[in-house]
């Protein structure tokens, strides 16, 4: 038992500091934080910092990971599928947004953040039966078109979501996605 003290130890130390630079990254700028500040403000000695992170950035940079691993299993669980169900992979995504709101709204927040760039390209069709499964009408030359505009609308609606404090409900946002795509992917031709 007592080898399970030092990894719940770790995993507590790290979430304190993940939720706290979270917090900072609602003040200021991920350049402007210092070990110094985050340390402080999470009541934990700079050297455990240094135990787990070289500096603020390799910080930043596990959480990104760690939370695009997250989202994109969602993704995969439903591209596996042979035709999408929007309102599912919607409302899964929606929940874990939802559930990790303050992670996203400091990524989304974060000018040397990466993430948004590295979902929509992860998340891109390879083949030409992925592309065909996400967009079974219009023409295949503008398939990249096509997924630019509902890639970006999506991230759109989301931080309009966010900026309003998420009103409405997960369900509902899943919802209105699925009829914005499915009009738009009808309209196709």
């Amino acid at each position: 038992m007592d080898n399970n003290k030092p990894d719940r130890r770790v995993r507590k130390t790290k979430a304190i500091l993940r939720k706290t630079l979270t917090k900072l990254l609602m003040e200021k700028d991920l350049k402007d934080i210092s070990v110094l500040e985050l340390t402080d403000a999470a009541d934990i000695n700079r050297g455990t910092f240094y135990l787990h992170y070289k500096d603020i950035y390799d910080l930043f940079e596990q959480i990104e990971q760690e939370t695009l691993e997250d989202f994109l299993n969602i993704i995969v669980r439903y591209k596996q599928l042979d035709s999408p169900v929007w309102t599912a992979v919607m409302l899964d995504l929606f929940k874990y947004i939802s559930a990790n709101a303050d992670i996203f709204i400091a990524v989304l927040n974060t000018k040397e953040s990466n993430f948004l760039t590295d979902v929509i390209e992860i998340s891109r069709p390879k083949t030409k039966q992925e592309w065909h499964k996400l967009f079974s009408t219009g023409k295949e030359e503008y398939y990249e078109y096509y997924y630019d505009f509902f890639t970006f609308g999506c991230i759109a609606l989301v931080r309009s979501w966010f900026m309003k404090g998420m009103p409405e409900s997960c369900e509902q946002m899943a919802e209105l996605i699925e009829k914005l795509m499915l009009s738009c992917i009808s309209g196709l031709k």
